[in-house]
């Protein structure tokens, strides 16, 4: 018999018993308590003994894990450091090359500003000179006009 249905014979035994009145006290048999107590003396030694077994069974599993987790750290850091030790050539070369990468962007930059920057002055001075030129034209048409005002009185 387990402890649960030890409990359960318990509980019958209590349900079971006759209720005093107007009380919350019930009377019950003084043999089917002994019985239930020496029941409950004889298997509480068994199931002490199969928690106690349970949990050194638990802790042994338990410390295997760790050393197993130990041994997979350990060779985790080896393969770490044979890996760092093989890729540090290709870290520097990567490094570089993010640096020439980093350098040519810098450079590609400047040189589109500049590009810009040059073409706006060419735009600036070519409209200089358009509007130069326009003003002369202008001038020249005015002074036709005053001509030609001129000979028609």
């Amino acid at each position: 018999m387990s402890i649960d249905k030890l409990l359960d014979e318990m509980e019958t035994i209590l349900v079971e018993a006759t209720r005093l009145p107007f009380t919350n006290k019930r009377v019950i048999e003084e043999d089917d308590l002994a019985k239930f107590l020496d029941d409950f003396r004889e298997l509480l030694p068994k199931e002490l003994e199969e928690a106690k077994r349970i949990i050194a069974d638990r802790q042994r599993i338990l410390d295997e894990a760790q050393k197993e987790a130990q041994n997979i750290v350990e060779q985790a850091k080896t393969y770490v450091i044979k890996l760092t030790d093989e890729n540090i050539i290709n870290k520097q070369a990567q490094e570089q090359a993010n640096d020439l990468m980093t350098q040519a962007s810098l450079t590609a930059k400047n040189l589109q500003n500049d590009a810009v920057n040059y073409a706006d002055e060419v735009f600036k001075h070519v409209l200089n000179n358009l509007e130069q030129t326009l003003e002369v034209v202008r001038q020249g048409h005015r002074d036709l006009q005053q001509n030609k005002n001129n000979l028609t009185k």
